[in-house]
């Protein structure tokens, strides 16, 4: 069964026509970005590419929290930056939203992204109970 997963705390993008999370019986889909959902901008208080990735992850857990899941069941992510120069201040918080590790597998991208945005990150997640 599918399950849609669309959290308060993160807000309605159903304007842009998607969901903030697809769920599974065994896997979890989000993608983390620092959008404001009413203007389809950079939120004001992502002034930085750190921040970009901490709301980022603040917006991916809230759409994990709803199927039950945590950070520590992520094992794969897709990251995606606006520029190659911004990889520098990328890695550190990354490393920083999953501590000591273990990190999932990634991938990391240097695409347009919508909007002024500079991170995108996306998300598979596992159920262990079920996965």
């Amino acid at each position: 069964m599918t399950q849609y997963l669309n959290p308060a705390a993160v807000g309605d993008y159903s304007g842009a026509g998607l969901s903030s999370g697809t769920a599974t019986d065994s896997l979890v889909f989000t993608a983390g970005l620092a959008m404001d959902p009413e203007t389809l901008r950079k939120r004001a208080d992502a002034v930085t590419v750190a921040d970009e990735v901490r709301i980022a992850f603040e917006n991916i857990d809230h759409v994990l929290g709803e199927a039950g899941l945590t950070r520590r069941d992520i094992v794969k992510t897709t990251c995606y930056l606006a520029h190659d120069e911004h990889r520098f201040d990328f890695i550190p918080a990354y490393k920083e939203a999953f501590g000591d590790g273990p990190y999932p597998a990634r991938c990391t991208f240097v695409v347009g992204l919508a909007a002024d945005l500079n991170v995108q990150i996306d998300v598979i997640a596992v159920r262990p109970e079920r996965g």
